[in-house]
């Protein structure tokens, strides 16, 4: 994805509630593939400093906000940060308060397990995907317990050393998962590269032939029977693993959706090329009327009523009538 220059770019983002956002942002002058850094950053429109945030020594690859009161949050942390070896950070408001490793998961300390992608609340736990078809569910303080059964595929280099080309069809053979969500614990999706995605039922891993082959980006559920799928080459799925799912697409989308989210009734979509917007019969790029337009599109959320979009380094809210920016405080004003 292309970069104004900036200081920081964002890799992921969730907001709280329709004034609060939280997201992981890399410096720009740090190779992530070199250091093991994220700068976490909060954007609070009620407080007077609306800014603040807090560094990790960490690849943050995926955050999740518990959106509840401060006296009902679990282990008293409003946020959860996924790295990509497996560690879970979590903190309340910008003080960081613990972390947790996910048994097996990552590639530090002998673990061949892969990378993790992503980090998501259903019910009341959280459960966390990545490479290779790993399932994570957290089952409280220090309890993460594996929840792949059926989609994952191990692999250990020592037991391959001889057989190079085994190995390679393993790896090809192995779900790249880049998304998980669901409505509850026996109704739970992912999505991968390769058109790849599953349905758990609370017993059983089953995988879902889909209409397109094309890699997955992003699944959201929008209760049990309505789950929304994007990806590469203009990609837009609904349905649900009983009935199957149907392609939205147009034959002039060619665009990759990273993110989506069903919003007053429309699903609006991330992209490079800006935000778009599928009203039911098409999709369309969305015109905010900023000056200048939205740059790009990475990550789309939203509570109460109010629509957060996060590109590469432009942040916008939209409360069902006007778009507002927000610049934030390392990167020079988009626009100036």
């Amino acid at each position: 994805m292309s970069k104004k220059t900036a200081s920081v770019y964002f890799l992921d983002a969730v907001c709280v509630d329709p004034d609060w956002l939280y997201l992981s942002t890399q410096l720009e002058d740090l190779d992530p593939d070199e250091t093991s850094h994220t700068r976490m950053s909060i954007l609070d429109l009620t407080q007077p400093a609306r800014w603040a945030y807090h560094d990790y020594d960490d690849n943050i690859v995926s955050v999740h906000a518990y959106r509840m009161a401060k006296e009902e949050l679990r282990d008293g942390s409003r946020y959860a940060a996924l790295g990509k070896h497996g560690t879970v950070h979590f903190n309340e408001r910008n003080e960081p308060t613990f972390k947790e490793v996910i048994p097996g998961a990552g590639m530090t300390n002998g673990n061949f397990g892969g990378l993790m992608t992503h980090i998501r609340l259903i019910g009341d736990q959280l459960w966390a995907c990545g490479q290779h078809g790993q399932v994570y569910r957290r089952f409280g303080r220090d309890d993460w317990r594996r929840a792949d059964e059926g989609i994952r595929v191990f692999l250990n280099p020592s037991e391959c050393a001889q057989n190079i080309e085994g190995m390679l069809d393993k790896m090809n053979s192995a779900p790249m998962l880049s998304c998980i969500d669901g409505s509850s614990s026996d109704e739970v999706y992912v999505v991968g590269l390769g058109g790849y995605m599953a349905h758990f039922d609370g017993v059983a891993w089953n995988r879902i032939d889909l209409p397109v082959d094309e890699h997955l980006e992003w699944v959201r559920c929008d209760g049990p029977n309505d789950v929304w799928v994007c990806g590469f080459n203009g990609t837009l799925l609904r349905g649900n693993a009983r009935k199957g799912f149907k392609s939205l697409s147009g034959v002039d989308d060619h665009q990759t959706f990273v993110c989506l989210t069903k919003f007053n009734e429309s699903v609006y979509l991330s992209a490079e090329e800006g935000l778009f917007v599928w009203n039911g019969k098409s999709i369309a790029q969305v015109r905010s009327n900023l000056k200048p337009e939205l740059q790009d599109a990475w990550r789309v959320d939203h509570v109460g009523g109010v629509l957060w979009s996060v590109g590469v380094n432009d942040i916008s809210r939209f409360d069902g009538k006007t778009w507002e920016r927000f610049d934030h405080p390392d990167n020079e004003p988009i626009g100036e």
